[in-house]
């Protein structure tokens, strides 16, 4: 139920204000998606840092609702390369990750590629990654775009795949225009299902 979304974006939001480093609401024509992610580095040299993400993503005409929270906690050498060890729990279960990231950034451009493999009783792996470019315009106004892969195989093949493409600008920290995610699912990457829509975002200092 579609005040069952707002609910999600209530409670989502209230909890970012406290540890969340941004936080977005997109609106789509199928379903909501809410994210809140936040990164922290534990040494001057920024080699130690954790990522954690916690989103959701609630129909607007059904009770259907999936829930993901992710930890990331990162070693990264002066070369971008690292190693990463993740925990996950989500609507579908939980587990552990090991695998080794590339991680850049500065004002205008982020990348950060993780692939991984989980150390699960089943054999699975991933390839996790967010490649933003943010290249000022003029005062106070700077272009947003921002892609986002994800793959999982296991030992049949492919499992599930999601693309998250955002378009659009950023005044003062608050990010907002177009918006498409779009997933596949089994071995043949068929069932495509895609959601198109507008996004708010807001980068918290």
């Amino acid at each position: 139920m579609i005040y069952k979304s707002f609910l999600f974006f209530i409670l989502l939001f209230l909890s970012s204000k406290v540890s969340a480093q941004s936080f977005e609401t997109m609106f789509g024509t199928k379903r909501i998606f809410i994210d809140a992610q936040y990164l922290k580095f534990f040494d001057e040299g920024k080699k130690i840092s954790l990522f954690s993400r916690a989103r959701a993503t609630a129909e607007y005409d059904s009770q259907n609702t999936n829930l993901f929270t992710g930890a990331y906690l990162n070693y990264t050498t002066k070369l971008g390369i690292g190693v990463t060890v993740l925990g996950r729990i989500s609507t579908f279960g939980s587990g552990v990750d090991a695998g080794v990231h590339y991680f850049k950034a500065n004002k205008k451009f982020m990348i950060y590629a993780l692939p991984s493999i989980n150390l699960n009783q089943e054999l699975g792996y991933s390839w996790f990654s967010i490649i933003r470019y943010t290249p000022e315009i003029k005062h106070n106004w700077k272009l947003y775009t921002s892609l986002e892969l994800f793959s999982a195989f296991d030992n049949n093949g492919h499992t599930n795949s999601v693309q998250r493409i955002r378009l659009g600008s950023d005044f003062k920290g608050y990010q907002f225009g177009l918006a498409l995610n779009v997933g596949q699912t089994g071995s043949n990457w068929s069932n495509s299902n895609s959601n198109p829509g507008v996004f708010l975002r807001k980068q918290f200092k």
